[in-house]
């Protein structure tokens, strides 16, 4: 079989001699080409053109950024993902079931590929770029933006980056623009008026260490999307919201929480242009963003 092994060598869990061990156990099973990104968006490309050259399997060693590149090029195609997790959250890869040492993941991943198991799963897609878990469009998207508007803070405080940011965009950022995002779902009803927006298609939205966010916890790879949206409320309702999110999704219950199950699709449009990202990675500004479901789009090893 041949396969690719495509790394980020800025991954924050990974060193070159780690690196060096995952490429020596997969060789050992596969016809393996090692190929390292050099710019953002550089996966892609390198995977794009692996899949025309008949490549039968990819296997992304990085962080949520480096497997969502990887994915947009398999996305629609019968070759294999394998996630190594290399980076700092490593949603993608902890919600499939895969530890979060990329040694240990490795192992797993080439347990898999030898006995042939792998499963297809639904992506996301927002207008036109594929997500592997998650998506947010408004208040969570701007505190991406920040964060990666502070590229040294991040590397320096790694998820303590994000808390702060989600403090900053809360008290004295976004939230205080007055943002009106309204839902149309697929029978052409608009909800809202709504402040934040956040769509999965797995459980959970992400991690805080090891604790997971569970903003959608019906969600499921082999299902749609689901969407929770809340209108404007105050920093003790927020609080209240993220606490339960964090303690089994009871959040859900919550009478000014709207969520929506299992979804095909719908749109998100907002008075004044709102950012939005993917899979953790910012991805502009929008005032109008259509979210698609793309069932089994994807082959995976886990």
């Amino acid at each position: 079989m041949r396969a690719l092994l495509v790394f980020n060598p800025n991954a924050t869990t990974t060193d070159d001699g780690v690196r060096d061990v995952i490429a020596s156990a997969l060789a050992s099973t596969v016809d393996l080409e090692v190929v390292a990104t050099k710019q953002r968006g550089h996966a892609t490309h390198l995977v794009a053109g692996a899949v025309h050259e008949g490549v039968e399997a990819v296997f992304a060693l990085g962080g949520d950024g480096t497997a969502n590149e990887v994915l947009q090029a398999l996305a629609g195609t019968d070759v294999l993902l394998g996630i190594i997790p290399g980076g700092g959250a490593n949603v993608l890869a902890r919600a499939l079931g895969l530890p979060n040492d990329a040694v240990d993941a490795t192992a797993v991943v080439l347990d898999h590929l030898r006995a042939g198991r792998d499963r297809r799963i639904t992506l996301g897609r927002a207008g036109t770029r594929y997500f592997g878990f998650n998506a947010g469009y408004g208040f969570d998207a701007a505190v991406v933006r920040h964060v990666e508007q502070h590229p040294d803070r991040k590397r320096r405080f790694k998820q303590g980056a994000f808390v702060y940011a989600t403090a900053h965009e809360w008290f004295v950022g976004s939230r205080r623009e007055g943002t009106a995002i309204t839902v149309r779902t697929p029978d052409g009803i608009d909800h809202g008026p709504f402040a934040l927006t956040l769509l999965a298609n797995a459980d959970p939205y992400t991690y805080l260490g090891d604790r997971p966010m569970r903003a959608h916890p019906d969600a499921r790879f082999e299902l749609g999307l689901d969407l929770l949206a809340i209108p404007a409320v105050g920093t003790t309702a927020l609080l209240r919201i993220l606490s339960r999110a964090f303690a089994e999704g009871g959040h859900v219950a919550r009478g000014e929480v709207r969520y929506w199950h299992d979804l095909d699709g719908f749109t998100l449009t907002a008075t004044e242009p709102q950012p939005l990202m993917v899979d953790g990675d910012y991805a502009g500004e929008h005032r109008s963003v259509t979210f698609t479901a793309v069932r089994d789009a994807l082959r995976v090893l886990a």
